[in-house]
């Protein structure tokens, strides 16, 4: 019988929980598998631990919580934790690894399984386990920008420009730009406009975004990325809001300092992917416990799990994703995972960051000169 571990998320302010109550009932009755939830795991969410006991698990300590042979986390191990995980065990965790070496290494030095959940593509391709984040991280962004643009010391000596999103009588809406036209970008530009904002979209992959219906629903302004298009966009905007993703690599820059010039000074900077080093140059990683820092005259947000401060219901949709995912893998192996094609769970291979002393995603391997070998290796000698 395989054991599997719960353990409590210790980022800073990361209040979700990877498997709720319910989910954890649900895979008892439908695997092989003792479930150990370490004691107030999910109390931040909202689940205190008696409701894990009646789900049929079991209550440990940390400690024995991280020693189980399957791990199940939200965000990534901190590096205080590598200690605490058992050689040779897995793990099934959004890993944001591409720019996270200690990480890396340590998976390799362990001989890790990891599955990495925002790498998963699932049936449709559209990154089931990702998404649901994705969709809170882009609204979230959107409020956040209101809130810093208020006149509020946000830090010492600095107020925010005093700005109302869709402006009043007389007065001309306020443009905030965001880059990306993905699930983060689209969530963030439609509540931007339902705040009232004048949005402008600036797109990589423009073709994708000519037929959406937000373009048309909400009045977004989507343009192509290049150097007229983000001079022109960033003229006199108060917010900007970095949306790039591009799974298992690093974010490519898009928005550079000198950009940033041409937006309103006390204006307010977002990068939703600052964990994967961000699209804009001047972000860097920050917490929720300190979130900003002033650069080119700007307020800059930099926090990696942004999701973790709505835990009830980035909780919920954390768990809902990865459970059949989680399941199928519990049920069948890492053979039958990485093979499934289902309608529910399928595209699994991607998923597959570590295994046995090797990284299995190429690019991140040869960025952090650590062995390599590819998924479909791996599958061949399962």
């Amino acid at each position: 019988m395989l054991s599997v571990g719960l353990p409590k998320e210790n980022m800073d302010l990361e209040a979700r929980v990877a498997l709720v109550p319910k989910d954890v009932a649900y895979l008892i009755q439908n695997a092989p598998i003792e479930l150990c939830v370490q004691e107030g795991a999910g109390v931040s969410s909202g689940y205190e631990d008696t409701a894990y006991a009646r789900a049929g698990a079991r209550l440990v300590s940390k400690q024995e919580a991280w020693a189980q042979s399957v791990v199940v986390k939200c965000k990534e191990p901190l590096e205080e934790e590598y200690a605490l995980l058992q050689e040779g065990a897995t793990l099934f965790s959004y890993l944001d690894l591409a720019y996270n070496k200690p990480l890396a290494s340590m998976l390799v030095e362990k001989k890790i399984l990891s599955i990495c959940t925002e790498t998963i593509a699932g049936p449709k391709h559209n990154y089931p386990i990702l998404a649901p984040m994705s969709v809170l991280a882009g609204q979230l962004a959107a409020h956040l920008v209101q809130h810093y643009l208020l006149g509020l010391e946000h830090l010492p000596g600095v107020f925010g420009l005093g700005v109302m999103l869709g402006g009043l009588a007389g007065q001309a809406r306020a443009k905030v730009v965001v880059v990306g036209g993905g699930v983060v970008g689209l969530e963030a530009a439609r509540a931007l406009s339902l705040m009232g904002a004048r949005v402008v979209v600036l797109e990589l992959n423009y073709a994708k975004l000519q037929d959406h219906p937000y373009t048309y629903l909400h009045h977004l302004e989507v343009l192509s990325v290049n150097e007229p298009n983000i001079l022109y966009a960033l003229e006199g905007a108060v917010g900007l809001v970095g949306a790039v993703l591009q799974t298992a690599t690093a974010t490519p820059k898009v928005i550079l300092k000198r950009h940033l010039q041409k937006m309103q000074k006390g204006g307010v900077v977002i990068d939703v992917a600052c964990d994967l080093g961000g699209c804009v140059e001047s972000i860097r990683q920050t917490s929720h416990s300190n979130p900003l820092y002033l650069q080119e005259g700007l307020l800059h947000y930099g926090v990696p799990n942004m999701p973790g401060v709505v835990a009830k219901s980035s909780s919920i949709a954390y768990s809902h994703a990865s459970m059949p995912y989680l399941l199928y893998f519990l049920q069948h192996g890492l053979k039958g995972f990485l093979q499934a094609n289902t309608p529910i769970v399928a595209n699994t291979l991607g998923g597959l960051s570590a295994y046995q002393g090797y990284l299995t995603q190429e690019g991140i391997a040869r960025a952090f000169n650590l062995p390599f070998k590819s998924p479909h290796a791996v599958l061949e000698q399962l």
